[in-house]
């Protein structure tokens, strides 16, 4: 015992072996090794005592080594297409909370929005032996990514997004909160309602640009396809539609400022233009932001809870990796959504 302790005090902890930490505690190397990997059967004596010899040693594991062992690195990739979006800050929080319980480390890394980009990145998280991946793609349909993730092999879950490989797909329900929406501007009695969003290939965008048509269609009036703006959730797209729709011949009474990043665009238009909410125009956002609580007046919002999003979507995710059996798991899975109603928004007459 004293001669391995002499040795610890001589080397770093990098360089001190396995062996050295057996011999400490008094058990095989093979007793260690099972400790290390969590095999069950060893009794908590002889656990704390290898414990014990590892904390007097200062030993870290080779991770590296074990990975190979165990065909497990215990990470999880979190790929998201905007890092400058506040959404998804909240849904890694979500994931990492159930994931860090479960021993994975989250490491997460934007595309900005460019499926080769996203090829990429699953690309590293494939060489990287990743347990799995939750994603959040720029387009359902890309054929380059959809081949990158069946040829992955990696267990995943699509974070508001759905693609055509019976993947499991987490979001909210984007369609029941839109129509709300609009139901809300159409008792206030506005006819010409405009929605800016991006995500033209998403479900997303589909199904808010759906609840739009259906509940005007359901009011009896025909939507204006020039009112439809859903090629980019950027501030400066934001910024110029809301300017194009302003300066219609008939513009708009009503908006929809569907995206985190599009809110500050569209503020900064009406702005420019001299424009007052919602005297001259009521607006709707998603998501219920910080911007959205501070200025004024306060914007109406369509909120939904992220940080359940990402729960949810580490949850679902850990099932498919311990090959927990649901048959009965539903391909899709949503969260609700509520409006929030503040002074965005007036009547108007007829």
């Amino acid at each position: 015992m004293a001669r391995v302790k002499k040795v610890a005090s001589q080397s770093s902890p990098a360089r001190i072996t396995v062996q050295e930490v057996a011999d400490l505690a008094g058990v095989s190397i093979g007793t260690v090794s099972r400790v290390i990997n969590n095999v069950p059967g060893v009794k908590p004596a002889v656990i704390k005592k290898v414990q014990g010899a590892i904390d007097e040693l200062g030993w870290s594991p080779n991770i590296a080594a074990q990975n190979i062992r165990t065909s497990s690195s215990r990470m999880i990739g979190f790929i998201f297409s905007d890092i400058r979006n506040s959404l998804y800050s909240s849904m890694t929080k979500g994931a990492e909370e159930v994931l860090s319980t479960r021993g994975y480390l989250l490491v997460t890394a934007s595309s900005d929005g460019n499926p080769e980009r996203e090829v990429v990145l699953i690309d590293f998280f494939k060489r990287r032996r990743a347990d799995g991946m939750i994603l959040t793609i720029q387009e359902e349909n890309n054929n380059a990514v959809l081949a990158a993730i069946a040829n992955s092999g990696i267990p995943h879950v699509m974070m508001e997004r759905e693609i055509p490989m019976g993947s499991i797909s987490i979001g909210a329900d984007h369609f029941r909160g839109t129509r709300q929406a609009v139901q809300y501007l159409l008792g206030l009695g506005h006819r010409r309602i405009a929605l800016i969003t991006g995500g033209r290939g998403t479900r997303v965008a589909r199904d808010r640009i759906r609840a739009l048509e259906e509940a005007l269609a359901s009011a009896g009036i025909e939507p204006d396809p020039n009112l439809f703006c859903i090629d980019s959730f950027a501030a400066e797209y934001g910024l110029s539609q809301t300017q194009r729709l302003m300066n219609m011949k008939e513009p708009p009474t009503a908006l929809l400022s569907m995206g985190v990043r599009l809110l500050p665009g569209v503020l900064e238009a009406l702005q420019l233009l001299g424009k007052k909410i919602p005297d001259d125009l009521s607006l709707i956002c998603s998501n219920d932001t910080d911007i959205a609580r501070i200025v004024t007046p306060q914007i109406t919002a369509v909120r939904y809870d992220a940080l359940a999003l990402g729960r949810m979507a580490a949850e679902s995710l850990i099932d498919q990796i311990e090959k927990r059996t649901h048959e009965d798991r539903p391909v899709r899975i949503e969260i609700p959504t509520e409006l929030i109603l503040r002074n965005s928004c007036r009547a108007i007459s007829s």
